[in-house]
């Protein structure tokens, strides 16, 4: 009997305890909230940059530009006008393209041999390559020769290119030339080894009368 009551009690704490135990009946005792899902781009504590807002970011590059197609450039937007109509009925100027030469020969202070080709740089009157001039002194000295030797030391072995007429012959031509974007008939005037063919032609006009007050090439 005594054995019996003791059971009796031992099940009545065992169902006490049961009852109150903390599992099962309160879910929230231990709640674990799941982490959202970010909404800046996957970051969890920053967000993405903009391109425009990237460390270092450099702006774009432009492309380099060649001398010789800048200065190339600069003579067609000057030269290249056979498009537009000719004021009062006189001749339309001749339509330009650009071609280039290599291996050229300096033939006299004013004109170049390339292949077959014979091109007389426009804008310009040079002495021949006899031809001479006197100093002050009164004597003469080979400035033809001096001239050649002047255009050469300017080309040095490099291609030329000109603006040539479509409709000129494949055997001459008379062009205005660059080379590593100097404008070779400029350059000669302004040198002293040559003179403008024109009085119109004011840029040419002034560097001849800078290299005649300098005393250059034929001026000296």
């Amino acid at each position: 009997m005594f054995r019996l009551s003791h059971l009796l009690t031992a099940f009545v704490v065992l169902a006490v305890l049961w009852f109150f135990w903390p599992f099962g009946g309160d879910t929230n005792v231990v709640h674990i909230d799941t982490p959202r899902e970010s909404t800046q781009g996957g970051g969890l504590f920053t967000k993405p940059l903009r391109e425009t807002e990237a460390p270092g970011a450099a702006p774009a590059e432009k492309a380099g530009e060649n001398p010789d197609e800048k200065a190339s450039a600069n003579l067609a937007a000057v030269d290249a006008k056979g498009d537009d109509p000719a004021p009062n009925g006189a001749a339309p100027k001749p339509v330009l393209q650009l071609k280039r030469f290599y291996r050229v020969e300096v033939l006299d202070g004013g004109s170049l041999k390339a292949g077959g080709t014979t091109i007389a740089l426009e804008g310009i009157e040079v002495e021949g390559l006899a031809g001479t001039c006197k100093d002050k002194s009164g004597r003469d000295w080979p400035c033809g020769r001096y001239a050649r030797a002047a255009l050469t030391r300017l080309i040095r072995g490099r291609a030329v290119i000109c603006h040539v007429p479509l409709s000129a012959s494949h055997k001459g031509v008379t062009a205005r030339c660059t080379v590593g974007g100097t404008d070779m008939s400029h350059w000669m005037v302004r040198q002293g080894w040559a003179t403008p063919a024109s009085q119109s032609d004011v840029t040419l006009v002034k560097a001849a009368n800078a290299a005649r007050e300098r005393k250059l090439g034929i001026w000296r």
